[in-house]
């Protein structure tokens, strides 16, 4: 049982920090379509093929029909891709704060227990950041689809991402169980 909390310990803080890092290029990407949007543009049209972008299941096409760069759809592609990165960032900071607080290594830890009020929220942020991710850039594919047109945006929603979130506020209900159950248990040896 170590191992695989160390594993996960160790997987979960390096994806953390590797989503953070796509974040910031995410704000990166942002300010150069802002402040230098046609060599931002170039050199990302020069980068990909066929003009088509994509971040975490997000795709979108910076190109017109002529090859030309829309900037807008640039825009579009770094929001979706930070709002997407920090709600990744946050799923992974909080299962490596779940392990370390069943483990009772953290300052909030109430003992060695994974039925913790903090471990509890923290498996519902997981939940509703995993619903996030699909609903954002669902919103963000349509708004795109508004600005840039219709035939440049395909609008998709990755369901896995829903049904995950839905199982993981179900675990939260069993993790509420479980919390209550250990209080009544230890109400009744004192």
């Amino acid at each position: 049982m170590k191992n695989i909390s160390k594993i996960a310990k160790t997987v979960s803080k390096i994806f953390e920090i590797l989503f953070l890092f796509g974040a910031i290029m995410m704000i990166v990407s942002i300010i150069c379509s802002f402040a230098i949007p046609q060599k931002y543009g170039s050199f990302l049209l020069n980068s990909v093929e066929n003009g088509l972008i994509a971040t975490n299941g997000f795709e979108i096409n910076i190109a017109d029909k002529d090859g030309n760069l829309i900037p807008a759809a640039v825009r579009f592609f770094s929001f979706a891709g930070l709002f997407s990165m920090l709600a990744f960032t946050m799923i992974f900071r909080n299962i490596y704060l779940i392990i370390q607080t069943t483990e009772g290594k953290t300052k909030f830890s109430k003992g060695k227990t994974p039925f913790q009020k903090d471990n509890i929220r923290m498996v519902r942020e997981i939940g509703i950041f995993s619903i996030w991710i699909p609903v954002m850039e669902f919103i963000i594919s349509l708004l795109a689809k508004l600005v840039i047109g219709a035939d440049l945006v395909e609008t998709s929603v990755q369901i896995y991402g829903i049904v995950m979130g839905i199982a993981v506020l179900f675990l939260s209900q069993i993790f509420t169980y479980g919390e209550n159950l250990e209080k009544e248990v230890e109400g009744l040896i004192w």
